[in-house]
C-alpha cells in the first residue's frame, strides 16, 4: 500500500508540554514500521489569544494562585524535558499571543522546513531565553531554521496565514481539543496530551491498520488457511 499518513499536531510555541510531547511522539515514530510514510503537520493552537506579552512567572502565579505551585510545576517540567534530552530553562520568559510565530510556522509548510521551524522556536523559547514576541528575533530564528528571510519578512509585516491560524483554532475546538498538544493521526485517531511513546506508537499502528484494505477472501480450495496530559497554559 503506497500512501502517506498525515499526523496533525495542534501545539502552541510557548507550551512546554507541546515541546515535550512532540519529542515523545518522534521517539514513537522512530519505532514505527511505516515511519517513512508519515507526514507531520503543525496546526496553530494559541493558548492566550489577544494577550499582550507579560512575564511568565507573574502570569502563572496569578493563574495557579501561589508561587509554590508554580515552582512545583516548573520542577516537573524540567524533569520531563530532561528525560527527552531537552533543556527547560524559561527564566525571564514572557507569555502572550503567539500568532506571529504560528504564521511563520504555517508559512514554512510548503517549503518542507516546518518541523525545523517549530523545533527552533520551541528550543529558543525554552532553552535560550529568546522572545517569540519580537519580530526581529522571529525572523532570525526562522532564517536559522532554513526559511527565506524576504519571505518571512513579508509574512510578518502582512496578514499572510492569519486566517489559517484562526481556522486551525476553530477546528481544534470542533474536534474537542480543550488544550495542547493535540494529535490527530490520519484524521481518525485523536491523542490528547504529552503521552508516552508507547501510547503514541499504539495510536500510529491503530490508524495505519484501520486504513489498510480488507484482505481478499481466501479461495476455499487453497491451502492455508492495533496518561492524558493536556495543559491549557504555557
Amino acid at each position: 500500500m503506497n500512501r502517506t499518513m498525515p499526523v496533525e499536531i495542534w501545539a502552541d510555541l510557548i507550551c512546554p508540554w507541546c515541546w515535550i510531547g512532540r519529542h515523545r511522539f518522534e521517539r514513537a515514530l522512530a519505532a514505527f514500521a511505516h515511519r517513512d510514510r508519515v507526514r507531520l503537520v503543525h496546526r496553530a493552537f494559541r493558548l492566550t489569544p489577544g494577550l499582550s506579552p507579560e512575564p511568565l512567572d507573574a502570569f502563572m502565579q496569578r493563574r495557579l494562585g501561589s508561587s509554590a505551585q508554580f515552582s512545583a510545576m516548573q520542577a516537573e517540567l524540567e524533569r520531563a524535558a530532561a528525560a527527552e534530552g531537552l533543556t527547560y530553562d524559561p527564566a525571564g520568559a514572557e507569555v502572550g499571543d503567539t500568532l506571529d510565530a504560528h504564521r511563520l510556522a504555517l508559512f514554512a509548510a510548503p517549503t518542507g522546513r516546518q518541523p525545523q521551524v517549530v523545533e527552533r522556536f520551541h528550543r529558543a523559547y525554552f532553552s535560550e531565553h529568546a522572545s517569540l514576541f519580537d519580530r526581529e528575533t522571529l525572523i532570525r530564528l526562522a532564517v536559522e531554521a532554513g526559511l527565506d528571510r524576504d519571505g518571512a519578512l513579508s509574512v510578518l509585516y502582512g496578514m499572510t496565514h492569519t486566517q489559517d491560524a484562526l481556522v486551525d483554532q476553530v477546528r481544534a475546538q470542533a474536534l474537542g481539543a480543550g488544550g495542547a498538544p493535540f494529535f490527530l493521526i490520519d484524521g481518525r485517531i485523536a491523542v490528547s496530551g504529552a503521552q508516552s511513546p508507547g501510547r503514541f506508537l499504539s495510536a500510529l499502528t491503530q490508524a495505519w491498520d484501520l486504513a489498510a484494505p480488507a484482505p481478499e477472501p481466501e479461495d476455499e480450495a487453497a491451502p492455508g488457511g492495533p496518561d492524558v496530559c493536556v495543559t491549557p497554559s504555557p
